[in-house]
């Protein structure tokens, strides 16, 4: 049978702790009532009197307030009927023995509240000071991850700068062997990988630095669409470009380096993952939606001749396998890598595609497309000029 909602709840039995400061507060009043009264004959009524005040207050100082208050009240009571004229009765005669039994009542709340508050003070105290050290180590850890980061950056940076010297020193010597060595094409293809690895960790250190100011001029598509592929005419020969709905697009003022180096890198995995001789698309929409539709509305089309903001939309797709599932945002992370990547490779191209497009205040995300393959999506602010 279920208890009735308004019955009272059952109160939680007492703490062994403070049963025992109980069983040693009675104990304690035992011994010094049978010491006073072997002494009273020398010392008089009012020393044991003294002798229960005295050890009412020590036992404030380190037990919990019920113990004490019942200590106070026991020894009164047993102070007034053992010690007190007339004995063996709880009769009390005198004005200032009437004070004195008072005065155990007093001491016994004082001390128990006296006790209480500087409990809960040193309770707040070790809080605080807890709270403290959890500060402090979070800050400590904080400032050694910004310090490893920065030396982190620092060497990348200079590795990346000390690396491009010989990088050159190579190109300059294969053109020097021409066409008809034999090797000069495999050397060619790893100079050609190890500069792309440079160039991307000396990219990565001014992402994560925030030392990239986009410069925003008048451009057109076509020159941006050039500028990313032209580095990778050698990947991009096995694999068909398709372009849509780029031909048509406005005059747009944005930085072109920097949105080339973002499709670049884009095209560059979708040429890794994708099987040869499978087409590799971009569709351009303009104006676009914002890929945040509440916080960034759509702008409205602008008259001939004014220059307005608008999203610019570019999705690159590829017909490869596809992203593996759930990391449709891992593949931004830095050195991140699926378990099916080819050979070669630092994991840092996307990463930087995010950190170039949010530096531009736009944004970059990844999906696997209905019909196959994966996609990625630019999405950018751009002012435009109707001619």
């Amino acid at each position: 049978m279920n208890d009735h909602p308004s019955s009272p709840k059952p109160r939680e039995p007492l703490p062994v702790a403070v049963v025992g400061q109980f069983s040693w507060g009675l104990t304690i009043l035992f011994v010094l009532a049978s010491t006073c009264w072997v002494l009273l004959p020398y010392t008089g009524y009012l020393f044991s009197a003294l002798v229960f005040l005295m050890a009412i207050v020590l036992a404030g100082t380190r037990w919990n307030r019920g113990p004490v208050l019942a200590m106070g009240v026991v020894s009164a009571l047993v102070w007034n009927f053992i010690f007190i004229p007339p004995q063996f009765t709880l009769h009390i005669e005198k004005p200032q023995d009437i004070i004195m039994f008072a005065m155990f009542f007093v001491v016994a709340l004082s001390m128990g509240h006296l006790i209480t508050r500087l409990r809960e003070r040193e309770a707040a105290l070790e809080r605080h000071h807890a709270e403290r050290e959890q500060l402090l180590e979070a800050k400590h850890r904080a400032e050694l991850l910004a310090e490893s980061e920065r030396l982190h950056r620092t060497l990348l940076d200079s590795v990346s700068h000390e690396l491009k010297t010989p990088i050159a020193i190579i190109r300059t010597a294969l053109d020097g062997l021409g066409q008809g060595n034999a090797f000069a094409a495999e050397i060619e293809t790893a100079n050609r990988r190890l500069q792309r690895i440079v160039e991307n960790f000396l990219e990565m250190t001014r992402v994560e630095s925030e030392a990239l100011k986009p410069r925003p001029d008048w451009c057109e598509i076509s020159d941006v669409l050039h500028a990313a592929t032209t580095p990778l005419q050698k990947e991009l020969s096995k694999h068909p470009l398709r372009l849509h709905g780029t031909d048509d697009l406005p005059l747009m003022m944005l930085d072109s380096r920097l949105l080339a180096q973002v499709l670049g890198n884009v095209l560059h995995n979708a040429t890794l993952y994708a099987p040869a001789g499978t087409e590799i698309e971009i569709h351009a929409e303009w104006p676009a939606q914002s890929p945040v539709r509440n916080e960034r509305p759509q702008a409205a089309k602008p008259r001939t001749g004014d220059c307005a903001d608008h999203f610019l939309e570019l999705r690159v797709r590829d017909h490869g396998p596809g992203l593996p599932m759930g990391s449709e945002d891992h593949v931004f992370d830095k050195f991140y890598r699926a378990p099916d990547s080819p050979a070669g490779g630092t994991g840092l191209g996307l990463a930087i595609a995010r950190g170039l497009m949010r530096a531009m205040k736009g944004d970059i995300e990844a999906h696997n497309h209905p019909e196959g393959g994966a996609e990625f999506v630019l999405s950018l602010p751009v002012k435009t000029r109707q001619p």
